[in-house]
């Protein structure tokens, strides 16, 4: 399988609001459910938000995605500053698709392709291809999965 990107597809994924983020975060820090990515280099942490709880906009989206793509899981990734640290390079153990929602991130992969995702854009990255994660700006990226 290959990397897949396909620009300016998703359109309630765009419409995320910054509000349904907040709340989404203050559910996941009250459950300690969230996670923090923090690198080296000292910069800002970017925040993942894997539980099920998904405020108005972000149901929205999960669905719209569900639909066309039978995803199972959605984590949301956050972002307030384009100097967030990420997990850097690395590979999932599991199929991903994700979607940018809010400001731009780009995936560079190991053949020397980079792909810069805005909102509605998408990216499909098989099991075990190694990507590296680039914030640009504040973002909202929505990662879904079939596992």
């Amino acid at each position: 399988m290959t990397v897949v990107f396909t620009p300016n597809h998703f359109q309630l994924c765009k419409k995320v609001a910054w509000d349904d983020v907040i709340l989404k975060l203050s559910n996941e820090i009250e459950n300690n459910t969230y996670g923090i990515t923090v690198t080296n280099n000292n910069k800002f942490p970017s925040i993942r938000l894997p539980n099920q709880f998904y405020p108005e906009s972000i149901i929205k989206a999960f669905n719209e995605v569900k639909r066309e793509k039978d995803v199972k899981i959605l984590h949301v990734y956050l972002s307030f500053s384009g100097e967030c640290g990420t997990f850097g390079r690395h590979k999932d153990s599991c199929d991903v698709f994700i979607v940018q929602s809010i400001g731009e991130v780009s995936y560079r992969f190991d053949d020397g392709s980079t792909y810069k995702l805005t909102p509605g854009d998408s990216i499909y990255i098989p099991n075990g291809v190694y990507h590296d994660p680039i914030i640009h700006s504040p973002r909202v990226t929505l990662s879904f999965s079939w596992e």
